[in-house]
């Protein structure tokens, strides 16, 4: 169970947690809950660990931001795998306009959004 604040989801099923936040190439830029590792390798891999346990994962989705248009052109943003445990984790990769695993560029932001399970009773 979560030891922070906990706010309603307007949801299907009762014991959901939703955490949102922003992450740039080097630091958290909004967000609670969470903390964010610039994997060195492979380059565009980003690790989200979550302060609290969750006993699954029910979505997660992400989506870029650039400062300036010539950046977006074909960079995408995707998430590579979930973990359970005492320090659960979210892993984002970016890849960049020729679908090489890149780091994001200076001005670009990941936002995403998780909603999980936040009890052992199916919901």
């Amino acid at each position: 169970m979560s030891k922070t604040t906990l706010y309603d989801v307007h949801a299907d099923g009762k014991g959901l947690v939703m955490v949102t936040g922003s992450i740039s190439d080097s630091a958290v830029v909004s967000g609670l809950g969470f903390t964010m590792t610039d994997e060195s390798s492979p380059a565009g891999t980003y690790t989200i660990t979550f302060d609290d346990q969750y006993s699954a994962l029910i979505s997660c989705v992400v989506s870029l931001e650039h400062s300036d248009a010539t950046y977006a052109n074909g960079w995408t943003a995707q998430v590579s795998g979930y973990t359970t445990g005492a320090n659960p984790t979210i892993k984002f990769v970016s890849y960049d306009e020729t679908f090489a695993l890149n780091d994001l560029t200076s001005g670009t932001n990941i936002h995403f959004i998780a909603i999980f399970r936040n009890t052992s009773v199916a919901v």
